[in-house]
Order: C-alpha cells, then sequence, then structure tokens
C-alpha cells in the first residue's frame, strides 16, 4: 500500500478504495483494462480519489489523460473526449502523431477536428456519422495504450456530455483487451441524457463501483486539528461531524469557519458549530469572497458564469482590465475559491453553485449572452456560444437562432445527434422566422431519430405538415418512412410517403419517383401491405422496360420480378442497370436502398458472380466510411452469398463479424438476417447447440409477418429438423411459407421454404404431402431457370420420392449444380443419389458417387452430410477413412477471415479494425494459423490460402 499512501496522503479513510485504483493501474500494466467508478454526493471526495488515481497512474509510468464534466457544458458534443485526447495529441511528436490517427482514429480526428488532422476532400461522412467516431476514438484509445499503459479519468461524469458518455459506453465491451484503466467519477442524482449512458457504465459486469462512506468522527478530529492547530475535544469533534454529515469539503469549509471566527475547539464551543455550520454550508465562501476588492468578486462571477475560462475572457466579461484581473485571481486562489491550475476554474462545484445562485436571474441570462458574444468574436467555436445561448432566456432574437442551428449541424457532422437535438429544441423556442420552422422540425426529427430518441417521429410528422417545398416534404417522409420502416410499422410508412407524395409541386419528379419506389419497396416485404401494393409493384416492373429509367425503379422492378418469379436472366439484368445507373458502384451514404434492392436481386437470382463485387465494395466502402447501414447490408448480404455457394465458413465469418460489432455499427434488421445466416451455417456444419444460443440470443417473433420474420422463421425450422423435432420443424417452415406468399413472393430462388418443406413432411412419413410440395417447387424453379434453384428444388424433390423417379431427379439436380458450380449443394445431390443407387444393388456405383459427397462435405465442414455419406459407404461394403483436416480446411472460420486479410497485406492493426476486435485476437488467431499451415512467414499466406483444395 505504499503507493497508494503516497498517493492518498491528504485522502481520510479511503485505504480500500485506493487500493482499488492500484490495482487497476496495476491490470494496465499488464495488459488487461479495468472500470472503476467513484459514486457520491457532492463533496464527499470524488475529486481527490480521481487526483490519487492520477498521482498512482503518473508514478507508474503510465500515460494519463483527465477529464471533467461542466454543468454548462453538457451539450458540448464530445466536450469530455476532447478534454481527454487534445492534449495527448498536442504534445506528442509529429510522426507519432500521425501514427496515432492512422486508419479510423484519423477519420474520427477529423470530424472532431482533433489537434494533427485536417479536413480532407475525399473524406465522406455517413449519415449517422456516431459510428464512425465512436470507432475511431476507440481505435486511438487503443493506440495511446499501444507503448504504454493508458488510464483515463473522467470526474464529474455526471455534468459530461452524452456523446463522451456513449463512448465511454462503445469501449467497455473490449476494455479488457485493452492496457487501460478508466476510472470515472459521478454523483448519484446524474439527470437528463447522461443518466441512461452512466446506468450502463455502472451496470457493466466490467465496473467496480466504490461509493466513499463520510468520514468518522476520528478523522473529522484529524481535520480539525490540521486546520485550528489543536486537537478538538470529542464533543466538539462529534458536533462538527453531526453538522456536516462527515463530508469532506464540507467539513473542511467547516474549519475554514472556524478559523475566521477564531472558535476553539473546545467541549463548551460545541453548541455553537451547528449554527454555524448551517451558515458555513450556504455562507461561508460567499462571506469570504464579500471581504476581496470588488474587482475580484466581479471576476468570480464572471468565472462562475464562463464555468471555466481563460483570464482574458473572464476579465472581458467582468469588464476588467488583464493586471486587474491576474491580481483578483490570485487573491481568489489565495482564499481557496478558485483552483490553482489554468484556465481558471473554481476549486470545486460547490463554490461555483454558490456564488451562482448570488446572481440576479437576469443578470446571470444578460452575462451568458454578452459570453456568447464575446467567445464568437475570440473562438472558432460555435458550441462554445452555442452552451450559452442554452442559458439564455428566448427572444426571437435571429443571431442566437443562426448560431444555434450552425452549431447543431456541426454536432450532427461530428456524431453528437443528442447535442444538436438540444440546440434545435430551444432554436424553436426562440423562435426562428416563419419560413425556416419547417426546416428547423426536420433537422430536429433526423437528429432525435438518430440519437434514438422517441421525440423524433413527432417532429418528423411535424416537419412533414409544416412542409413549404419539396425539399422539406421529402426529407421528412424518407426519414420518417426510414424510422417506421426500422420499427416494422411499415403501413404507417407508407401512409407518410403517399401523404408527401400527394403534396408534392412537382408531382412528376425525381421526389416522386423516389417517394414511389421506396413505398413499393418497403411495402412488398410486410404480408399485411403487400396485397394493397401489388398494382403499384406491377406498374413500377412495367416503368422499367423503358430506356432512361431512374435507378431506384429499375432496383424496386429488379426484386418485383424476382418475387413474380420471371426468368433469372430477367432479374440480373434489371439488377445489373440499376448498379450501372449511377456515378459509381457503391451508394452515396443517403441512397442505400436502391443499392441493397439490386445486389439482393442477384444473390437470389444465382448471379453470384455479379454479385460479388459489389458486396465487397460495399464491405470496403463501409468500413472506411463508417456508414452502419451500408455495413450491416453489405457483409450480410455477403454473407448469404456465402452460405448458398457452401462456403459455411466464409459465411459465418461475415455472420460473426456484423454480430460481433457494437450494436451501433449495424441495424437490427441485418443483425436479424446474419443470425438468420448463422443459424443455417451452424446447423450445416452439426453444431446444433451453438445454432441454438444464436436463435436464443435473438428470439423469434411468432406474430411478425415481415420477409425478415420469414428468413428466421425458416432458419429455425431447419434447425428444428436438425434437432429431429419435425413437427416443430414442419410449423415453423410453412409459416414462412405463408409469410412469402403473403407478400406476393412465389420463387424459389428467394426461400426454398416448400422443399425444406417436403423434408419435414417426408420426416414425419408423409411422403405424398411432401411430394406434392418439393414437385410445386420444382416446376417453378423451372420457370424461373436458376440452376443453383433448380438443382436445390431437385434434390429435396428426389429425395422424397424415392425409387425410379427419384434417381431421376437427383441425376437432373446433380447436373444442374454442376454447371452452378455449388460443390457443397452438389455433394448433397449425388450422397442422395448414391442412397438410392445403393439401395437397387448398383454398389460400385453407389461407391463412386458417395466418396465424392464425402470427400466434398469433409472439407467444408458440413459434418451431417460426410457423417451420412460415411455410412453409406461402408454399408456398400467400403471401409472408408477420413483424413484429418489440415491446412486451410483446419482453419475456423474466425481463423481464416483473420488468414485472408492478413495474406491481402493488412497490417494486425488493420485487420483487426476490420472485423472490429483487438489486435490481441488478431495475434492469437494469426499465432493458431501459423501453426496449421506450418507457415514461418505472413508472406506465404496468400499462396496457400488460394492453393487448389
Amino acid at each position: 500500500m505504499s503507493g497508494a499512501t503516497g498517493a492518498g496522503a491528504n485522502v481520510l479513510e479511503r485505504d480500500a478504495e485506493l487500493a482499488r485504483i492500484e490495482g487497476a493501474v496495476a491490470r494496465a500494466q499488464d495488459g488487461h483494462g479495468s472500470l472503476l467508478v467513484v459514486e457520491g454526493p457532492a463533496g464527499i471526495g470524488k475529486s481527490a480519489l480521481i487526483g490519487a488515481a492520477r498521482a498512482l497512474s503518473d508514478a507508474a509510468g503510465a500515460r494519463t489523460l483527465r477529464a471533467r464534466g461542466g454543468e454548462l457544458e453538457r451539450d458540448f458534443a464530445f466536450g469530455v473526449v476532447r478534454q481527454l485526447l487534445e492534449p495527448a495529441l498536442a504534445e506528442v511528436p509529429a510522426r507519432a502523431r500521425d501514427d496515432l490517427l492512422q486508419g479510423p482514429a484519423g477519420v474520427a480526428g477529423r470530424l472532431l477536428g482533433l489537434p494533427g488532422t485536417r479536413s480532407e476532400g475525399n473524406d465522406v461522412a455517413a449519415p449517422d456519422a456516431s459510428f464512425t467516431v465512436l470507432h475511431g476514438l476507440y481505435w486511438l484509445c487503443a493506440n495511446l495504450s499501444g507503448d504504454r499503459p493508458l488510464v483515463l479519468t473522467v470526474d464529474d461524469a455526471h455534468w459530461a456530455d452524452a456523446p463522451s458518455l456513449r463512448f465511454l459506453a462503445f469501449l467497455l465491451p473490449r476494455l479488457e483487451e485493452l492496457s487501460l484503466a478508466l476510472v470515472v467519477a459521478t454523483r448519484p442524482e446524474a439527470e437528463g441524457a447522461a443518466a441512461p449512458l452512466l446506468a450502463l457504465l455502472l451496470a457493466d459486469p466490467l465496473a467496480r463501483v466504490l461509493r466513499p462512506a463520510p468520514l468518522s468522527a476520528g478523522a473529522v478530529g484529524r481535520l480539525i486539528a490540521d486546520g485550528l492547530g489543536r486537537a478538538p475535544d470529542p464533543d466538539f469533534a462529534a458536533a462538527c461531524r453531526r453538522t456536516t454529515g462527515g463530508v469532506p469539503f464540507l467539513v473542511r469549509e467547516l474549519v475554514e469557519a472556524l478559523r475566521d471566527e477564531g472558535v476553539a475547539p473546545t467541549a463548551a464551543a460545541a453548541p455553537s458549530v451547528e449554527a454555524l455550520g448551517a451558515r458555513t454550508v450556504g455562507r461561508a465562501m460567499l462571506v469570504r469572497l464579500s471581504r476581496l476588492p470588488a474587482v475580484a468578486v466581479r471576476l468570480a462571477q464572471a468565472v462562475a458564469v464562463l464555468e471555466t475560462a481563460e483570464l482574458a475572457q473572464a476579465a472581458d466579461l467582468a469588464g476588467v482590465d488583464a493586471d486587474a484581473a491576474a491580481d483578483a485571481a490570485d487573491l481568489l486562489v489565495a482564499a481557496s475559491i478558485l483552483g490553482p491550475r489554468r484556465p481558471l476554474a473554481f476549486a470545486h462545484p460547490i463554490v461555483r453553485a454558490g456564488i451562482l445562485e448570488e446572481v440576479p436571474p437576469a443578470e446571470r441570462m444578460r452575462a451568458h449572452r454578452r459570453a456568447a458574444e464575446l467567445l464568437a468574436v475570440r473562438e472558432d467555436s460555435g458550441e462554445r456560444v452555442a452552451e450559452h445561448l442554452l442559458a439564455t432566456e428566448p427572444a426571437g432574437d435571429a443571431w442566437t437562432v443562426a448560431r444555434l442551428t450552425d452549431a447543431a449541424r456541426d454536432a450532427v457532422r461530428r456524431g453528437a445527434p443528442e447535442s444538436a437535438a438540444s440546440y434545435l429544441r430551444r432554436v424553436l423556442a426562440e423562435p426562428p422566422a416563419p419560413g425556416a420552422r419547417a426546416r428547423i422540425l426536420l433537422e430536429l426529427g433526423v437528429a432525435e431519430a438518430t440519437a434514438g430518441q422517441p421525440e423524433g417521429e413527432d417532429h418528423l410528422r411535424e416537419a412533414l405538415e409544416a412542409a413549404g417545398d419539396d425539399d422539406v416534404r421529402l426529407g421528412a417522409a424518407l426519414v420518417l418512412a426510414h424510422v417506421l420502416g426500422r420499427r416494422e410499422r411499415i403501413a404507417q410508412a407508407i401512409e407518410v410517403i403517399d401523404l408527401a407524395a400527394a403534396r408534392l409541386a412537382d408531382n412528376r419528379g425525381r421526389a416522386r419517383v423516389l417517394l414511389e419506389s421506396m413505398a413499393t419497396g418497403a411495402g412488398m416485404l410486410d404480408a399485411a401491405t403487400a396485397p394493397r401494393l401489388a398494382s403499384r409493384m406491377r406498374a413500377m416492373r412495367r416503368a422499367a422496360d423503358h430506356a432512361h429509367v431512374p435507378r431506384e425503379v429499375l432496383a424496386v422492378a429488379a426484386l418485383v420480378a424476382l418475387h413474380a418469379n420471371e426468368p433469372a436472366p430477367t432479374c440480373i439484368a434489371l439488377a445489373q442497370r440499376a448498379l450501372a445507373a449511377g456515378p459509381r458502384i457503391v451508394p452515396e451514404p443517403t441512397d442505400l436502398p436502391w443499392f441493397a434492392q439490386a445486389t439482393v436481386a442477384l444473390v437470389w437470382a444465382d448471379a453470384h458472380a455479379e454479385a460479388q463485387a459489389p458486396l465487397d465494395a460495399g464491405v470496403a466502402e463501409s468500413r472506411a466510411t463508417g456508414d452502419p447501414a451500408l455495413f450491416g447490408m453489405s457483409l450480410s448480404q455477403r454473407a448469404w452469398l456465402l452460405l448458398r455457394q457452401g462456403d459455411l465458413q466464409g459465411a459465418e465469418g461475415d455472420a460473426r463479424t456484423l454480430l460481433e460489432a457494437p450494436d451501433v455499427a449495424a441495424p437490427p434488421l441485418y443483425r436479424k438476417l446474419a443470425a438468420a445466416i448463422l443459424v443455417n451455417a451452424a446447423v450445416e456444419q452439426g453444431r446444433v447447440e451453438q445454432a441454438q444460443d444464436v436463435l436464443d440470443g435473438f428470439g423469434v417473433d411468432e406474430g411478425a409477418q415481415t420477409q425478415t420474420s420469414a428468413v428466421l422463421r425458416l432458419a429455425r425450422g431447419r434447425l428444428r429438423l436438425a434437432q429431429d423435432r419435425p413437427t416443430e420443424a414442419l410449423a415453423d417452415i410453412l409459416a414462412a411459407g405463408r409469410i412469402v406468399l403473403a407478400t406476393g413472393s412465389t420463387c424459389p430462388g428467394y426461400l426454398a421454404w416448400r422443399s425444406a418443406g417436403a423434408l419435414a413432411h417426408a420426416a414425419l412419413g408423409e411422403r405424398e404431402e411432401g411430394l406434392r410440395l418439393a414437385m410445386e417447387e420444382v416446376e417453378l424453379a423451372r420457370a424461373f431457370g436458376g440452376q443453383r434453384t433448380l438443382g436445390v428444388s431437385l434434390r429435396a424433390a428426389g429425395a422424397v420420392a424415392g425409387g425410379g423417379e427419384g434417381e431421376a431427379l437427383l441425376r437432373e439436380g446433380v447436373a444442374c449444380l454442376e454447371r452452378a458450380a455449388i460443390a457443397l449443394e452438389r455433394a448433397r445431390a449425388l450422397a442422395e443419389l448414391g442412397v438410392l443407387v445403393r439401395a437397387t444393388g448398383r454398389r460400385a456405383e453407389a461407391r463412386v458417387m458417395l466418396r465424392e459427397a464425402l470427400d466434398v462435405a469433409h472439407h467444408a465442414g458440413a459434418a451431417p452430410l460426410a457423417d451420412l455419406a460415411e455410412a453409406e459407404l461402408r454399408a456398400t461394403g467400403a471401409k472408408p477413412r477420413r483424413v484429418a483436416l489440415s491446412g486451410v480446411e483446419a482453419l475456423t472460420a474466425s481463423e481464416r477471415r483473420v488468414a485472408e486479410l492478413a495474406g491481402d497485406g493488412l497490417t494486425n492493426r488493420e485487420i483487426a479494425q476490420a472485423l472490429f476486435v483487438t489486435m490481441r485476437t488478431v495475434e492469437g488467431h494469426l499465432t493458431r494459423v501459423f501453426a496449421k499451415l506450418a507457415l514461418r512467414s505472413r508472406d506465404e499466406l496468400a499462396d496457400v490460402l488460394h492453393a487448389p483444395r
């Protein structure tokens, strides 16, 4: 405890807390992160413990970064984060700073304007820059902790801005793998946006909450002795503790008052302590201030308004010259009213609160307005100006409206929608000019919706009602429809779109096209709305046959054609036209729906090669820009593509990347799709318990009627079949089929629920019903023409039919799947064919089929199929021997995705950034990869990974 004792020499009765802090710093030195939350009322000694943490950190040679929340700065976007990081970046040499700001860290730094960064013309910000900033800040902290431990201390976190607290919460899931100690001090009574975010910190399993207790009478006696120069009588010390409740700050203030009053710490004086103490709590600091010159009083009041300030700023606001202000500041420090450090700040928030309360409200608001004007001239910080404008009374002032609106837009750009919403709510209260109200409502609704605040929906509806031009009307409708659609309220989303479309001034322009394509694309995904939109879907499909059609129409038409089971080449052509219609293959951040629709159509139309490039480009673009919607869509659809191609490990890798990324990195829709993919991949690999765990984590909404719910129901049905629960499996599969049919989709290339249902019927002994479903899918698949789709349908039909009919169907299916180059599905059909051929006594022919099926299944990791092929092969009299997987086949899905990125030339840090894991995780995977592949250098990876199997 020697270190703790030295660091906390002026902290009484806090040995347990100091030991915890010392342990957290030691863990950071050992490469493990930790979180300590010091919680307690004002004056209990939280700041002293934060100071002790900094002293311990400095003594241990760690990099120590500090910040303090401020009552006035609660809406200053990433204010606490900037306090932490700006000095660290400003102090390091330029070359080291460039290294710290590589990749996502640099993008976040540019958005926040951190030292050493500058805006680049090719920067593209996502519509919601929150994930971009949070992900980049995480990597900046990871980089800062790379060469020595990092200790972050945040005092008065109950006043921290919401974006900064959101970052601290974002940091937690990977904190344990960083050399980082996070020490946060807060009061229990946090309010507003800070409250739920602080609750997340307190509830995290990693958090250790320290709640300092009030001082004992003995400790109070020691403080009295130190302050008054003699030990107090026990009755006097007890009276002091009773008066202050043992709160250290109040005890010290009481001792100051006792010294000023000349009170001796005797038993006889004990009765007078209580009356003096009551005055101390509310007035002692003001009495001390009143004894100072008037210029010091004015300076103290100015600092109280500014909260923290450079001397020149406070002097300007106080109306005193620089020399007089400097002398006054020295007097205030000597009186323990201001702290000794610069910029000027109070010794304790309680002191500021007491002084500010003495300033009449009207005078205080005029001072805030004056402070805003001074800061607008002195600083290039719209958010600093906005802090003070929020503290003024609404007065219909155009300058206030303009400054707050600019600050809100800057906050949005920096990924702080909560701050933007606060500024814009104040703009509405000012209020703005009548003609500007609708646009302000739109911006407010967008900010609130992005921040997950429920008021956003109401403000977007208000914006739509108040819109006086098509730009605002279109923006409000599209954002509101997106918000409603994300909550699966698709019928309401369509009503909003149609209302906006009816009010368009230009009823035939691009706005109309955007609205109609969005309504159609959203409506066809829900069984409750699709029937009502049938005629509009057909109209959209007819429009796509003309030349010079907007890509939004082409993309929706591709999906309409797919669901209507038009020939696969037709669907593919429409999707390719949509992708080629824009200036670039990847959409702009605000332009995702058409890209999603076009790539989905390619995947489900068996155009796997054509879908690969745009989806790869989408994943790469989303990682560069931090666009969470593009990231979720591209990665989930690429996972589907890999699953359909039989690459089970690749599909699992992409799905896991999406599910393991922080929640903010992908909308729930795409996380559900990734869960369904992971369930299917796990079932194919025989890991049914893992598949069940995934489903348990997400759940299945039994009453939902969207196509996403159908995907999950079908995945659960396949899992139930693998669990030998055919009755439950059939119920899920048929429920998925009813949803798909209700949305107007008959194409088996989309969801092959009929063939899955046929196998479930067969497992229940209901061969006739199963064959009916299977043959229905075969006929639809023949009309569709996709070779993979037809091969899968024929394989299921052949397995259910059996006998000669089944053999013929299976042979045709094998040929289709060979043309489609889908090795795993072909192996499945070969295994089923081998079973039938063996049953007719043609053992030699069956052995050839079953050996090939076993080999493909074994190397693909499809354990159930491999087990079936092996059992049937033994039944033919053969004695197969499975060779243990080695080389690339021995890699797990996680190891393979890391190895592939390393083989492409990415550094460990770049791999970790791409996969949203820590560098320690990457290093562990590569260590195992090198051992399994017997490699000595990562230069050998590319050749080994791409060698023919």
